[in-house]
């Protein structure tokens, strides 16, 4: 696809663009307001970057950068997605690419990424881009 590009998003209409590409891959519906995402945008810790085709986003990513106590920053990503009609192109793994620029940039040593097991699009992707895969258990705590 030649006419794509991955870019930082830091508007709200984008960002609103991202979560309706989200709401359709992860066959959710999201519901946030207008300041919370426009908090979003003004974190330092947290990094949007958008897959552009033709000034439409088709996908990207929301990772977060934080501090653990081992003394090397990380930067977790907590979604990303393509819009289905776009899957299987390279895109995920361009914005990928994309976030290790950034994260040599900031000085980030590791990214993570969580993915379910039952997932296995997502397992199978992180696994062809060069993911070390480790086995965790993940628990919520509702407050």
């Amino acid at each position: 696809m030649e006419n794509n590009k991955i870019e930082n998003i830091n508007t709200l209409d984008k960002l609103k663009e991202l979560i309706t590409v989200f709401s359709i891959a992860f066959e959710n519906r999201y519901t946030t307001n207008d300041q919370y995402l426009a908090d979003m945008l003004q974190s330092k810790s947290t990094l949007i970057l958008g897959a552009i085709v033709d000034d439409k986003v088709i996908g990207g990513l929301v990772a977060f950068e934080f501090n653990p106590i081992h003394g090397s920053k990380e930067f977790y990503i907590y979604d990303i997605a393509i819009h289905p009609d776009f899957q299987k192109q390279g895109i995920g793994k361009k914005l990928i690419e994309h976030l290790k620029d950034e994260a040599k940039q900031r000085n980030i040593k590791t990214i993570f990424v969580e993915a379910e097991t039952e997932d296995t699009g997502a397992v199978a992707f992180y696994r062809a881009i060069g993911g070390e895969e480790v086995e965790v258990r993940h628990f919520n705590f509702e407050v």
